[in-house]
């Protein structure tokens, strides 16, 4: 049975597609920019190092969960429709971050607090993984073919504007609160935020066109669930997927999630102006990720990506040695450079890993994928920093993190084959 075409992308379509994207991503950064806070709040304080290392193990935990999410949500997308994947998803996000917000801290109701903190993020883990992948599958096979990778990234650039209103959401608070008020009230309000927000999100989305019915555009009826389907049929597809993406994301969340905290925290910059550093790297990759998506349109996915991790490979000991002087300027053009390369292969990435897999198992196929990649190996980033640099006691060592794993993705992308001027299938 033929492919059906896709659906016309009507502004508004590829608006409800990204916006989601958008609101999960300020949720779940939200969450590292707010690190240092969080520790003291839900944790006990018998040593600040613990407390960090523990939030950041939980921030850990939530992306490990994002595997599951992009297995159950990729499922749903696979064998109900893309629409109501991507409807459910933002929903369950946007109740457990309002959640968090009303949370009671640890000097309150003790060791349930963290417990509970650990529940919700757990959650949003789960909806944050299958949002992402969800909203590339969206956009990637309803785009014109070849403005794709144009197309695709704008997810990633979604991402990216989360990650940055979540960090500029850290910034506004600790620029217009005192400590004493952050650490009694203040902190919920970004948290709170996302109730308006998630309203919105669900409103855009019921403006999504209805698909063909599964029957009708699958060609087969999987026999098995989609996730044994794609694991027992593309086995080699999804390690290449996974441990290909894993220099993009490991570099992505250590500027987006781990640098604030790292420079705040080694007395490097205040809170306020680390954080301020980080925004403009994130929003770099905003600007830069469409570019990718052109470019990789233009002249394929493959060499974008290798010219990406190349570039990383080559900035990520000067990264950290620049950072660490002290001097605004310089670090603010460290993180900039660093994190344009990163978006220059990372955000056409998603966009390659979609085209891989066939239609009937794309959704579950990049979602598992996809979601290795970003969740435990990409999301243990911050807490294998931490740890490195307590067991090591040098403040570089993660920079040899972000070199095994850029190698590890340079070796398999190799391998990989070019998709970019090929139709879906």
């Amino acid at each position: 049975m033929s492919r059906p075409e896709p659906i016309p992308l009507k502004p508004i379509a590829v608006i409800a597609g990204m916006a989601g994207n958008m609101m999960e991503w300020y949720d779940f950064a939200l969450y590292g920019v707010m690190a240092s806070t969080l520790g003291k709040l839900f944790f006990p304080q018998s040593n600040h190092l613990i407390s960090i290392i523990s939030v950041f193990g939980v921030f850990a935990a939530g992306y490990i969960m994002r595997l599951g999410g992009g297995a159950f949500f990729g499922h749903i997308a696979d064998h109900y429709g893309r629409r109501i994947a991507l409807l459910t998803s933002a929903t369950v996000m946007a109740i457990t971050t309002a959640l968090v917000g009303f949370l009671p801290s640890y000097s309150v109701v003790g060791i349930a607090a963290p417990l509970l903190l650990v529940f919700l993020r757990l959650v949003q883990g789960l909806s944050t993984g299958g949002e992402f992948i969800t909203s590339i599958t969206y956009l990637v096979e309803n785009a014109p073919p070849k403005h794709r990778g144009l197309i695709g990234t704008l997810a990633g650039s979604t991402a990216s504007g989360g990650i940055l209103l979540g960090s500029g959401a850290g910034t506004i608070l600790f620029s217009v609160f005192s400590s004493e008020q952050i650490f009694d009230w203040a902190w919920r309000i970004p948290f709170l935020i996302s109730i308006p927000l998630g309203l919105c999100i669900a409103v855009l989305r019921t403006s999504l066109p209805e698909e063909p019915k599964p029957e009708l555009h699958s060609g087969l009826r999987h026999r098995r669930s989609s996730v044994l389907h794609v694991l027992f049929e593309h086995p080699w597809a999804m390690i290449r997927g996974a441990f290909g993406g894993w220099g993009f994301q490991s570099g992505y969340y250590t500027i987006a999630i781990f640098i604030s905290s790292y420079l705040s925290g080694g007395k490097v910059f205040s809170e306020s102006a680390a954080l301020g550093l980080q925004s403009a790297a994130v929003a770099s990759a905003i600007i830069v990720s469409p570019i990718a998506g052109f470019l990789s349109d233009k002249f394929g996915r493959k060499p974008i990506a290798l010219f990406s991790l190349i570039g990383i490979i080559l900035s990520a000991y000067p990264l950290y040695t620049i950072v660490n002087l002290g001097n605004n300027t310089l670090a603010f053009l460290a993180m900039i450079s660093f994190m344009s390369f990163v978006a220059l292969g990372g955000a056409p990435y998603g966009v390659w890993l979609a085209e891989v897999f066939p239609r009937t198992l794309r959704a579950t196929g990049l979602g598992i994928s996809y979601n290795v990649s970003a969740g435990i190996l990409g999301g243990t980033t911050p807490l294998l920093c931490v740890t490195l640099i307590e067991i090591t006691h040098n403040r570089m060592a993660p920079a040899g993190l972000l070199i095994v794993a850029s190698l590890v993705s340079l070796l398999l992308l190799l391998l990989q084959r070019e998709t970019g001027k090929r139709p879906l299938h």
